[in-house]
């Protein structure tokens, strides 16, 4: 069985997957991974990390919630 994304973003395990994924991201061993880059155009690369993060948990978030309207 082959996965495509629209295929994931139809099943009900996507939202363990997201979550476990947001978990892995945000937990301690990666962060500390962001925290010891340059400042990126004067913002701490942690913030930069955070944010992007964040930003993309909830655009995955909307897609899968926005497929399930249609």
């Amino acid at each position: 069985m082959t996965l495509v994304p629209k295929d994931l973003l139809d099943q009900d395990e996507f939202w363990a997957l997201l979550f476990v994924v947001g978990v892995v991201l945000l937990n301690w061993p990666v962060l500390s991974i962001a925290a010891h880059g340059a400042p990126f155009r004067g913002i701490p690369d942690m913030l930069v990390y955070l944010t992007a993060v964040w930003l993309l948990i909830i655009f995955f978030a909307y897609l899968k919630d926005w497929r399930r309207s249609d």
